[in-house]
């Protein structure tokens, strides 16, 4: 029992003593009044007034506008195909011949029945102007008269069909010539040298590579942001480097059912290189605003309360002054302050998130943009 109080003698007797040499208080060193933290080294910058775009992004698809299924319209053989799958295709370029046998003949017995006709005709004409001017002068029974001219409307009926058949004809010649409606290229192929079609039969599918669309979904909660009109930047990783502005032309009116996204709809000409079914990336502009607060990003720091930025004023010393701000967009190491900061006010950069309100700092001009 004696050993431990003197031990604790001991110690109270040296915190004493300590106590004794804690000096006079006058700011020495030993003084904790006196101690006086330095000043934090700090990038000052402005802020300031620069255009802002609130931007959507999306990855959708480009898609051909037209990708017809060329079909026969006749039935008949085909004699010759002349292009292949993934061959390029112009407008009017022919296609597959089929065989024109059977409308060649129809043609030239048409054309046969037109010139009997025409013969019987004009005979015809001659006999019924001969028969009235007989009738006229009473030397010609009137059933005459009208069977010549029953007759010669007889033969007027049947050159109407006799044209009409050769019509057919030519027009059936003419579609044994599969000829392409677009600008594009062969999809597939459907028939060979010596099939037999029939009328609606599939010959061949165009893909058209000039005319296209693209279809970007975007999320059904930014649906009251997108309209008609908006301005679309388009890029495709078929055609690195390639940037292509457009427009939105219509938004679908139903939500996806599955993927709950509305399909914003552009259509574009090929800038070159574009293919169907590539993947594409877009940034829809949704909104400009010229006047925007700008700040670096570096400047801005959470805290308990919030954003918050670090303003220094000559006036006040050097000391920084915490603002609580709202921000917006944030793109690019920039982030545009939508209230709580004034323009041109100068805000820490490098050093803010070592800072506290009412901080003493020391300030130097940041190296920025």
């Amino acid at each position: 029992m004696k050993k431990r109080m003197v031990i604790r003698s001991a110690l109270v007797s040296g915190c004493l003593a300590l106590s004794a040499c804690g000096g006079s208080g006058d700011g020495e060193p030993g003084s904790s009044s006196g101690v006086q933290r330095p000043p934090v080294a700090v990038t000052v910058q402005p802020a300031v007034i620069d255009e802002v775009r609130s931007e959507l992004y999306s990855v959708g698809r480009i898609v051909s506008r037209n990708t017809p299924t060329l079909a026969s319209e006749i039935n008949a053989r085909v004699i010759e195909v002349r292009v292949d799958e993934g061959r390029p295709v112009v407008k009017g370029q022919v296609l597959i011949l089929l065989d024109t046998t059977a409308f060649a003949l129809a043609r030239l017995e048409a054309e046969a029945d037109i010139q009997r006709l025409t013969a019987s005709i004009a005979n015809e004409e001659r006999r019924v102007a001969r028969y009235r001017d007989l009738k006229t002068k009473d030397m010609m029974p009137e059933e005459r008269l009208d069977d010549a001219e029953a007759a010669l409307a007889v033969d007027r009926a049947s050159l109407t069909g006799a044209q009409a058949r050769l019509a057919i004809a030519l027009d059936r010649l003419s579609k044994t010539e599969l000829v392409s409606p677009v600008d594009g290229v062969v999809e597939t192929r459907h028939v060979s040298v010596g099939d037999y079609v029939q009328a609606g039969g599939a010959l061949i599918t165009l893909t058209d590579t000039v005319d296209l669309r693209v279809e970007l979904p975007f999320p059904e909660t930014v649906g009251h942001l997108v309209a008609a009109g908006q301005t679309l930047f388009l890029e495709s990783p078929i055609a690195p480097g390639l940037v292509l502005e457009s427009e939105v032309g219509h938004i679908r009116p139903q939500v996806g059912s599955m993927s709950r996204s509305l399909v914003v709809i552009t259509e574009i000409s090929n800038p070159g290189r574009w293919r169907p079914q590539a993947t594409v990336e877009a940034t829809l502009v949704v909104d400009v605003r010229t006047d925007a607060i700008i700040v670096p990003a570096a400047s801005v720091v959470k805290r308990p309360a919030g954003y918050v930025v670090y303003s220094v004023d000559a006036s006040q010393q050097g000391l920084a002054r915490q603002r609580l701000v709202e921000t917006g967009v944030v793109k690019d190491g920039r982030v545009e302050i939508l209230s709580g900061l004034e323009p041109g006010a100068l805000v820490v950069v490098e050093g803010a998130a070592y800072l506290t309100d009412g901080a003493r700092v020391s300030m130097q001009e940041a190296s920025g943009e």
